[in-house]
């Protein structure tokens, strides 16, 4: 079975969502990234995918220890993916898949159109609105294929395809979804915006 990472923060108000604090303040902040970490939680399990959490941080968040976690490990976003995708890859995986937690676009069938594809694919990926990508999946692992990408930057995604370009990895492209990381994003949601609003 193809395991899915799922890449998580304690649900911390002035930790989590932190573009958001400037215009809903860090409480209502940190509510939003509930929500969409439960939603993504409940996502990887519909699937039927085997669920890991990758935590940032050592935590007694009770949501983040119901599930089998391990910490993330690494000075940069790429750094942690790589290590994660290469642990769940170590134990015989015929491919793995990480995703973030703040996501209301992805589904289980994204999951399961993700691990099919690494059937005959060696990096799969669910591109973002905003240049970067909600999910990523590998039945082959590379350092390279994260070097020189400018995290957080609208050039992640594109980044990302020059680097499996010169790997010669054949890359899979899902439909685009959108993060949730600005106050225009959130308000593409009106179950985000009736949570804050009764807050």
């Amino acid at each position: 079975m193809i395991p899915v990472g799922i890449f998580a923060k304690p649900t911390c108000p002035g930790v989590v969502k932190t573009r958001l604090i400037p215009d809903i303040g860090a409480d209502k902040a940190a509510k939003v990234y509930r929500y969409c970490l439960e939603y993504t939680l409940e996502v990887a399990r519909e699937s039927g995918l085997e669920l890991q959490l990758y935590l940032s941080e050592i935590c007694d968040d009770e949501l983040l220890q119901e599930e089998e976690h391990f910490m993330q490990k690494g000075p940069d976003l790429g750094t942690r993916m790589f290590n994660a995708l290469r642990k769940m890859l170590g134990r015989r995986n015929d491919g793995a898949i990480v995703i973030g937690s703040d996501c209301l676009d992805i589904s289980s069938n994204h999951l399961l159109q993700a691990a099919g594809a690494l059937a005959d694919h060696e990096v799969v990926l669910l591109p973002a609105f905003d240049g970067g990508y909600a999910l990523i999946g590998c039945s082959s692992i590379d350092p390279g294929l994260f070097h020189n990408v400018n995290w957080s930057s609208d050039q992640v995604l594109k980044q990302t395809l020059a680097n499996a370009k010169k790997l010669n990895y054949r890359v899979s492209l899902l439909e685009t979804v959108r993060d949730i990381d600005t106050l225009q994003d959130l308000e593409q949601y009106p179950e985000l915006l009736a949570l804050i609003a009764s807050s």
